[in-house]
């Protein structure tokens, strides 16, 4: 069976022999296996199909909850990390705002400086000096 002509005529004439082969010898040709896997199935008697077809129903449901599964966990984490990233940034907001306002009352150095040494608009510097006033 070294030639594929040899082994599709083998398939053809003598499909029981690649039927009762073991699985091993012949996963080394893909499409020969699928053939005979199909080849296979098509012998089932009505109960057998009917049986597959469960079999085949139920790994498709499963598979199924498993994808809705994994969507709505991540739907669900993305929530949470957006919930606390604004936590987060808020937090960081109000602390960079109270050193903000901190150098705002020494008054040493300009609007413009403490705008950039923050890394902030220097419309948010302003805006913070006008509340304090």
């Amino acid at each position: 069976m070294d030639n594929p002509v040899d082994r599709w005529l083998t398939f053809l004439a003598e499909p029981e022999k690649l039927i009762t082969m073991q699985k091993f010898d012949i996963s080394v040709y893909p499409n020969l296996m699928k053939a005979v896997e199909i080849l296979d199935r098509s012998n089932f008697t009505l109960e057998q199909q009917i049986a597959y077809d469960n079999h085949l129903f139920a790994v498709a449901d499963i598979n199924q909850t498993r994808i809705e599964s994994f969507d709505k966990g991540f739907e669900e984490g993305v929530e949470i990390g957006e919930e606390r990233g604004v936590e987060k940034g808020r937090e960081e907001g109000m602390d960079l705002s109270v050193i903000i306002i901190k150098e705002l009352q020494k008054g040493e150095v300009s609007h413009e400086e403490i705008a950039t040494k923050h890394g902030v608009e220097l419309q948010v510097v302003l805006k913070l000096a006008e509340a304090l006033r």
